[in-house]
């Protein structure tokens, strides 16, 4: 083979290595899904496993996507999958039939592992704009206490920054109480595994 053969040859390796992505580990996720639609929502067991099906294969949700990064990642205007761990369907189960007791909020996600990215933006946009007072904040360290992260998510990532904002609203436009709060977060934990 000539020179230009080989160049030819590894520039066609290079992208069609791009063209599939990159993996999980430790690399950007890729923006690819998969060609599976994901079932509308709602509690019944046959739509929860079809969606458990589909979301079990979405990486948009990572550990190490930053607040000012979501854009980046978000497949469809939605960040999905878990980011720590890979999910258990009965505990899927539970927190969507859980968190459909607060389809009235929108600050609420329906699916901790199906988050619109207008919805992940505007409960960023509440941690920055909402101050909380020292009661509201002695509440908010409270509400870490009690979740069962010890906090709105397991790391810092985008999820905490969101879920942080989340509280801010709930407690000074709603008059949530700590525990109220830790429940929500227990619900909506995106991290995968069990409960």
């Amino acid at each position: 083979m000539t020179r230009w053969a080989y160049l030819a040859a590894a520039l066609v390796v290079l992208v069609a290595a791009l063209a599939l992505g990159l993996t999980r580990s430790g690399s950007p996720p890729s923006r690819m899904t998969g060609s599976q639609s994901l079932p509308a929502l709602s509690t019944g067991e046959q739509t929860l496993r079809e969606r458990f099906a589909v979301l079990t294969s979405r990486h948009t949700n990572q550990c190490s996507l930053t607040p000012q990064s979501v854009d980046s990642l978000a497949v469809h205007g939605r960040l999905q999958g878990s980011c720590c761990r890979p999910m258990e369907f009965e505990h899927y189960m539970k927190q969507v039939r859980g968190l459909a007791a607060y389809r009235g909020l929108a600050p609420i996600p329906r699916d901790p592992y199906d988050i619109p990215l207008s919805q992940a933006k505007q409960l960023i946009d509440y941690d920055r704009t909402i101050t909380l007072t020292v009661q509201q904040q002695a509440a908010y360290q409270t509400a870490r206490k009690l979740a069962h992260e010890h906090g709105p998510c397991c790391c810092h990532c985008w999820r905490w920054t969101a879920f942080e904002g989340q509280a801010k609203y709930l407690l000074t436009q709603r008059r949530y109480t700590p525990s109220q709060i830790a429940a929500v977060w227990d619900l909506e934990d995106g991290c995968g595994g069990p409960a």
